[in-house]
């Protein structure tokens, strides 16, 4: 969620030791994050292609194939000298991906984040996804506990020292509530909101502290409403759309401990990559439709033997219906790992266990780059 890019590319010295790195973001902020996150990792210099789609990106990608044609004339051109990395995100950047490939000759080195991109393979060099997506194995397939992010030490310094003093009006330990909102499998409503915040007020005072809450684009009126009411000493950041300036890092930086609702798997990875004490507020679960219904009987008949396990796992690994998340699953994870605690009456105040989920992605992502290179040699 920081925007302190390294240099261009073409401001950096090559030598035959850099790769030359192209990111493929959207405009899906949250598929940007973990695509420089990833990057930022790598620690090589990256060239940013944005890219813009037409009624196209529709169309399955096993219409679209390797090509180009999903693409707006607003993208970012992608042109030779073609790069040795290609790291995006989501379904719409697949063909691009695979069409930059194709122009290389097959030298360029595909890496695919998240749940519809690394769901087929095919063409794929490395995909790297969450456990909790359900994938189906594959040998191109690394699965993370908790997605890349771009929250790093460095950027929680940074921010706070650009906002000084932020939750200098509560008591320590100064607790923070992220709130995001609904989605297609869990709803927040006024009434939970209320509960939720009054729940999470009361286990600040037990501890002596004081709670700062901050909401999100997709966190409803009516809950924040009934957050108001329900902890009425709290400090309060309600995101606005005309908002020019995002304080979300310097609240990151400020807090000493982190509550986070438990829909977002973005939140979660920031807040995890705080090295905080964390409590994961899961939302209520809506009732599933007939598409994750159907999904999930499919993942389930994956595992079998038979027709029906291998016709389920057909679809599943061609891309024609995505495996459900379960977010409980990543809950369960994250718990087991030591990263967090799931809220009960009280808070996690112990700091999390060190993880570095990024190094299995990275030490992949060199052996990929060096088999390339020796195989040019």
């Amino acid at each position: 969620m920081t925007n302190d890019d390294p240099p261009r590319p073409d401001t950096v010295r090559r030598s035959a030791e850099v790769p030359r790195v192209w990111l493929l973001t959207d405009d899906r902020p949250g598929h940007r994050t973990q695509v420089v996150g990833l990057a930022r990792g790598l620690g090589w210099p990256w060239d940013e292609k944005r890219l813009a789609f037409n009624w196209l990106n529709r169309l399955p990608n096993q219409i679209l194939g390797a090509s180009r044609i999903s693409l707006d004339p607003a993208s970012t051109p992608c042109a030779q000298p073609w790069p040795d990395l290609v790291i995006g995100m989501g379904r719409r950047v697949v063909p691009v991906a695979r069409w930059i490939k194709c122009q290389s000759g097959g030298r360029t080195r595909i890496v695919l984040l998240g749940r519809k991109a690394a769901n087929d393979p095919r063409g794929i060099d490395l995909t790297v996804a969450c456990a909790h997506f359900q994938l189906l194995p594959h040998p191109a397939l690394v699965e993370l506990v908790v997605p890349p992010t771009q929250v790093e030490e460095a950027a929680l310094a940074a921010a706070r020292s650009t906002h000084p003093g932020l939750l200098d009006d509560l008591p320590h330990p100064r607790v923070l509530l992220l709130v995001g909102g609904p989605t297609a499998q869990h709803q927040l409503d006024e009434a939970f909101g209320g509960r939720m915040a009054g729940e999470v007020a009361a286990a600040a005072r037990a501890l002596g502290g004081g709670l700062a809450i901050v909401t999100s684009r997709r966190t409803p009126d009516a809950a924040i409403a009934a957050m108001r009411v329900a902890a009425p000493n709290a400090h309060f950041h309600v995101w606005a759309r005309d908002r020019r300036e995002n304080p979300y890092l310097a609240y990151l930086a400020s807090a000493d401990l982190i509550v986070v609702t438990g829909e977002s798997e973005s939140m979660l990875a920031e807040a995890a990559a705080t090295r905080r004490p964390m409590t994961i507020y899961p939302l209520e679960p809506k009732a599933p439709g007939l598409k994750q219904r159907l999904a999930t009987a499919l993942r389930r008949r994956a595992g079998a033997t038979g027709p029906w396990g291998t016709i389920a796992r057909h679809i599943l690994s061609r891309g024609w219906v995505t495996a459900p998340r379960d977010l409980a699953l990543m809950h369960r994870r994250m718990v087991a790992d030591g990263r967090a605690a799931l809220f009960g009456s009280g808070l996690a105040t112990t700091p999390p266990a060190t993880t570095d989920d990024g190094a299995e992605v990275a030490h992949r992502i060199a052996a990929l780059l060096a088999r390339t290179s020796e195989a040019g040699e």
